[in-house]
């Protein structure tokens, strides 16, 4: 969304994937070859150019995998020519490859990442190097702040697109109906939304999102899709959502749910909660990031656990109409248009000519 932004206000973005490891080596060598050395960068959108990118190892692996990673990506920026007067980095472990990169370097911080991935090895002292060397570090909840020693980090959380708040409403809502619109990945409590089905069996859930599992979660990506098993015409998982279809899907639900392992979800600002907001949806949360951040909701329900997320479902159908116009006034100060400025701001607002 901010990438929209500022292509509409003039300034061309570029973006490099998250890299293919050595597995895409033995199912795709000449992909895997083409990306290893310097980008392919492809238009996408106006103003949007995207690369592939190719590794060896992970830079999450651990310190050797980080360095290794490092050396190839820096060498993937020198080689594509990159001179950038901005790059933002937005994983740890991909830091140490911008040493020697010009112009502004910025760190975006929008998840504690130790929390979301257990597994990832070095964290602590690749945060420790991105506070001492990053022009500027912005987080998207103040919580994050503290993961950066002897730095003050700007916060700026996330927000919605002003098309979303504009739309016009096309369906009814349907009753006893929640949806969640977002990735699905651990964080998501299966168990959870299973206790909260059984103890509502005349409630329904569909989701909408791209399953992003690693490898080694497909276990827990199962138990995701058993739950249409378990509860069939009452779960459903649709796919991949169109934002371009998200008013009408918003419009239907009786509540937006943001069912989150409570563990996993400290640091978060979902874009979710202000999509869900722009249309007057009631948000029902379980605790975890919304409550520790500066930017919540109003009439949000923060629940811990399955009955008091029962209870506040049942709570969301009852409540008082204009509720909904106190959720959509939030969400309209909070577009990506004013987000942008803020991050501008932050980040490098030198790139934008002073009209904007």
């Amino acid at each position: 969304m901010i990438a929209g932004e500022l292509v509409r206000r003039g300034v061309p973005v570029r973006f490099v994937q998250a890299p293919s490891d050595w597995r895409r080596l033995t199912t795709d060598p000449g992909n895997w070859t083409r990306h290893v050395g310097r980008g392919q960068f492809l238009p996408v959108a106006p103003g949007i150019e995207v690369s592939e990118r190719s590794t060896l190892l992970p830079g999450l692996r651990g310190p050797v995998a980080e360095r290794v990673d490092a050396a190839l990506y820096n060498r993937f920026l020198r080689r594509s020519g990159w001179e950038q007067e901005l790059t933002v980095v937005m994983f740890p472990w991909e830091w140490r490859a911008t040493r020697g990169v010009g112009g502004r370097v910025v760190f975006d911080c929008t998840d504690d990442w130790a929390r979301l991935l257990p597994q990832a090895r070095g964290l602590r002292e690749q945060l420790r190097r991105i506070a001492d060397e990053a022009d500027e570090v912005v987080v998207v909840n103040q919580v994050l702040a503290d993961l950066f020693p002897g730095r003050t980090p700007v916060v700026v959380p996330n927000g919605t697109d002003a098309a979303l708040l504009a739309a016009p409403r096309t369906v009814e809502r349907v009753p006893r109906s929640a949806v969640y619109v977002g990735s699905v990945a651990e964080r998501f409590d299966v168990d959870l939304v299973r206790a909260v089905l059984t103890a509502l069996p005349d409630w329904t859930l569909t989701v909408h999102g791209q399953l992003v599992f690693p490898l080694r979660a497909q276990a827990a990506a199962e138990e995701f899709l058993g739950l249409e098993r378990e509860f069939p015409g009452r779960f459903c998982y649709a796919g991949l959502l169109s934002r371009d279809r998200l008013p009408e899907v918003l419009d239907a639900a009786a509540v937006g749910l943001i069912p989150d392992v409570a563990s996993r979800a400290l640091g978060q600002s979902s874009m979710k909660t202000y999509d869900y907001c722009s249309r007057g949806v009631p948000v029902v949360a379980t605790a975890g990031h919304l409550e520790h951040s500066s930017d919540v909701p109003p009439h949000t329900y923060v629940v811990d656990g399955a009955a008091e997320m029962v209870e506040a479902l049942q709570a969301a159908a009852d409540e008082p109409a204009d509720w909904a116009e106190d959720r959509v006034a939030w969400a309209s100060a909070r577009t990506w248009d004013r987000r942008t400025d803020a991050w501008l701001a932050a980040a490098g607002g030198r790139l934008v000519s002073p009209q904007h």
